[in-house]
């Protein structure tokens, strides 16, 4: 899928919102002017990351607004347009429908989930703020709600649930890194050019350091809140707020749970679940089976695709391979990745595991492989390894997975794209999550 056709067919619709919000709407845009209040619009609009699209493409087009960059607040957004204007256009509103040819249940189902993770990090980072005395938050509290919706659209214009992590799924088709592909969202949809300036990352502001933790806090909520790799998040807003990691974590507590009180759809009370589920194996969907019962392959299955997720996600590693053992052949090929092309030939390289080759060393044991740039071709030459040959000559680590005394397959992983190097902070943190899991048994 090209991503400017994607794009230009986003711009040439308008988007319906939630079925609770177009009610709502409807019934709101039928009162008498004087009985209606742009405050509590406002709140509504907030209330519904499609129903705020929809007004940010409205304004999106003032050149006031692209010229000076500014960040008005919803209220300011609707005074600007005119009670006359605004009502005109919410007033036919359409809702999304789950029959047969438009949108089916568990499609509905995840997008109120992304939605409402969209609502938990614009009040995470509301309540972040003013533990630092910041009073000026909407335009973060926006930019929050926002930064989910290319994601959600792309899950209407497929119109099944995503077989990966959402963010990561779409990133892989259109070959792009999500805040990338976000920037060209606003731009091709003619949002108001403040948000590209609050997104931005390439300044380390503790405003938008503190906006781009919360947003990976809520997204990451159904990896468990056990799990190191969703506390670190918290630890490091806590440290930029001055505060206790038992403060933050509180922040996150009251923003899941005020989302999942005031539900426009039952997605949005999955984030609060999750945040609540106990300590243990977290179910990857409602209908899926109960960790606690699925054989030894199926836990594996299982713990693979959550740390090639964590891989991608947190660690940011531009690429990852597993490569799974097959034992009448005694090879390994590709079972699962990230960050290749369609086309690329690693996807069907087999690697042979043939006695005094790279891999056949690897793979004899539990153990890693921390390569600096450059090693690659060092080390395809003197072991003759195609794969190697083929993965490029940046550097990579590599790990050996083992279940009891059974190969389960090798990890592969580097920054292909950028061409940066492996730090060794990183490094730790990739061999951890490949020991635990390790520790599956089959």
């Amino acid at each position: 899928m090209e991503l400017a056709n994607w794009l230009s067919s986003l711009n040439e619709n308008r988007w319906p919102v939630l079925p609770d919000t177009a009610v709502q709407v409807r019934q709101m845009m039928m009162r008498h002017q004087d009985e209606l209040a742009f405050s509590e619009l406002a709140n509504l609009v907030l209330s519904d990351p499609f129903l705020l699209l929809d007004l940010l493409r409205m304004v999106g087009t003032s050149s006031a607004l692209q010229r000076s960059e500014s960040n008005p607040t919803v209220e300011q957004m609707l005074m600007l347009l005119g009670l006359e204007t605004v009502q005109k256009r919410f007033g036919n509103v359409q809702a999304l429908m789950v029959s047969r040819g438009k949108l089916d249940p568990e499609v509905i189902d995840a997008l109120g989930q992304w939605l409402g993770k969209g609502r938990v990090a614009a009040f995470l980072v509301k309540e972040w703020l003013a533990l630092i005395g910041e009073t000026r938050v909407q335009d973060c509290f926006i930019a929050a709600l926002v930064y989910n919706l290319p994601a959600c659209l792309y899950l209407i214009y497929r119109n099944r649930e995503p077989q990966r992590p959402l963010l990561q799924e779409v990133s892989e088709v259109f070959a792009m890194d999500y805040p990338k592909l976000l920037e060209q969202f606003i731009q091709r949809l003619s949002l108001p050019s403040g948000l590209l300036a609050t997104l931005d990352s390439s300044s380390a502001s503790r405003r938008k350091q503190l906006l781009k933790l919360a947003i990976a806090t809520a997204n990451g909520v159904d990896q468990g809140w056990w799990r190191p790799q969703w506390q670190i998040g918290i630890d490091a807003a806590a440290r930029l707020i001055g505060c206790t990691p038992e403060v933050a974590h509180a922040a996150v507590r009251d923003a899941t749970l005020r989302v999942a009180r005031n539900p426009r759809s039952r997605g949005y009370t999955y984030p609060a679940r999750a945040f609540l589920w106990r300590e243990g194996p977290f179910p990857v969907a409602p209908t899926a089976q109960p960790a606690a019962v699925l054989s030894g392959e199926e836990q594996l299955e299982l713990a693979l695709r959550e740390s090639i997720r964590h891989f991608a996600n947190d660690l940011k590693l531009e690429r990852v391979f597993f490569l799974r053992y097959d034992q009448p052949t005694h090879t390994l090929r590709m079972r699962y990745q990230v960050g290749l092309d369609d086309h690329d030939p690693l996807r069907k390289q087999v690697v042979s595991l043939e006695p005094g080759c790279f891999f056949n060393l690897l793979a004899s044991k539990p153990q890693s492989f921390h390569a600096p740039v450059g090693a690659r071709t060092q080390l395809a030459h003197r072991y003759g390894d195609e794969f190697l040959s083929l993965l490029g000559n940046g550097a990579f680590a590599a790990m050996s997975v083992f279940t009891g005394h059974k190969l389960a397959g090798v990890f592969v992983v580097d920054n292909f794209r950028s061409n940066k190097p492996i730090e060794d902070g990183t490094y730790q943190r990739f061999k951890e999550t490949v020991a635990r899991v390790s520790q599956i048994a089959l």
